[in-house]
This record gives C-alpha cells, sequence and structure tokens, in this order.
C-alpha cells in the first residue's frame, strides 16, 4: 500500500477515535480528597487493655475500629467485651457500636448491648447469671459503674422483667432497677371442698 493512503488512513481512525472520546463526557461526581476527622482506622480488632498495674481490665473484639481525635475516643461497631472488673466479676458485653475514651474509661454502646454476668469462681455458684438487654448503655471501665435512663429487660434464670431504668456497679455485682414491670401468672385456682 502507499504511504500516504496508511497516513490518512491512521488520521481518520484517529480523528474517529477523539469524537468518540469526547462524546463520552466528564466522570461523575468527581473524586473528592478532603481530610477526615479520623486519625487511624482498623478491622478485625482484639485489644487487651490492662490497668497501671498491668492487670487486665478487658478483651475486646470488634469488626472495626476509628480514633476520633476530636473526641480522643476510640469508635468502634459490632463490639463484644469480656470485662472483669474485679476477682469475683466477670461480664460479657456485646453491642452494635460502642465509643470508648482509653484515657478517662468513659464508655457509651449503642445500636442495642448484652450485658451478661459470668460465673468466674470454679462454676459451683448457685446464683444464676444475669442478663440485662436493652438500646444504649453508658459507664466507665475504670470505676466498673454502668447505667442507662432506657428500657431494659431483666432475665436471671426464669426470672424475667423490665425496668425504665438500670445503674449497676459491675465490681461488686450490685443493680438498681427503676420502674419496674413484671408479669406475674399466678398458679390456675382450684376450688376445693373443706368439708
Amino acid at each position: 500500500m502507499n504511504t500516504r493512503v496508511l497516513i490518512v488512513l491512521a488520521l481518520i481512525i484517529a480523528g474517529i477515535a477523539g469524537w468518540f472520546f469526547q462524546q463520552q463526557g466528564d466522570i461523575s461526581p468527581p473524586v473528592s480528597m478532603e481530610a477526615t476527622d479520623v486519625d487511624y482506622e482498623a478491622t478485625d480488632i482484639k485489644a487487651v487493655q490492662t490497668n497501671e498495674q498491668g492487670d487486665t481490665e478487658y478483651e475486646l473484639t470488634a469488626e472495626s475500629l476509628t480514633h476520633n481525635p476530636a473526641t480522643n475516643e476510640d469508635e468502634m461497631s459490632g463490639i463484644t467485651m469480656n470485662w472483669e472488673p474485679s476477682d469475683e466479676q466477670r461480664y460479657r458485653i456485646e453491642a452494635g457500636s460502642a465509643a470508648i475514651s482509653q484515657q478517662t474509661g468513659e464508655l457509651s454502646l449503642s445500636g442495642g448491648f448484652t450485658l451478661v454476668s459470668e460465673d468466674k469462681a470454679d462454676g459451683t455458684s448457685d446464683i444464676e447469671p444475669i442478663k440485662v438487654t436493652g438500646s444504649t448503655l453508658k459507664g466507665n471501665t475504670k470505676s466498673g459503674q454502668v447505667y442507662s435512663d432506657e428500657m431494659v429487660k431483666i432475665e436471671q434464670g426464669m426470672n424475667r422483667f423490665e425496668a425504665s431504668s438500670m445503674k449497676a456497679n459491675l465490681e461488686t455485682g450490685e443493680y438498681e432497677f427503676g420502674q419496674v414491670a413484671v408479669n406475674f401468672s399466678p398458679a390456675d385456682r382450684k376450688d376445693k371442698a373443706l368439708f
């Protein structure tokens, strides 16, 4: 073939390609590269928090973690926490999301929570574990105090009731409930002749 024909053919193909790419338009939406409020973030977290003496305060697993420098809190989702506030008490806490301050110990659980007491002794305790469920729970990991100002459900063995609020000292295992509501189903009445 003639060189002129090849050059004209190449120019026609280049013109068609240029027209085609021009018709495609701009990329929408444009990519934004703004600064975030996050120092660091991670997924599949497994962590252990210790006190000044080196004793374990709690063990924690979470689906994801981000550190917010504005509040200096670790914000997590999908958490499970094994908390041992004293030698006699151990608890398992699960929540949809949590915010914890490592310096102050302030804890805020949201997205639904479950707090279950566990037998820390040799397993021979005759006290049934207590299970508390609700939507939000606040507290402090250093003092062992937790509270909820919203409705909570409590289960212990066959006993079940609801309360409008709860306060608990997890170091001693003492609970305080506000406005308790209980459903009581007495046994069926059977009339019997006295004589």
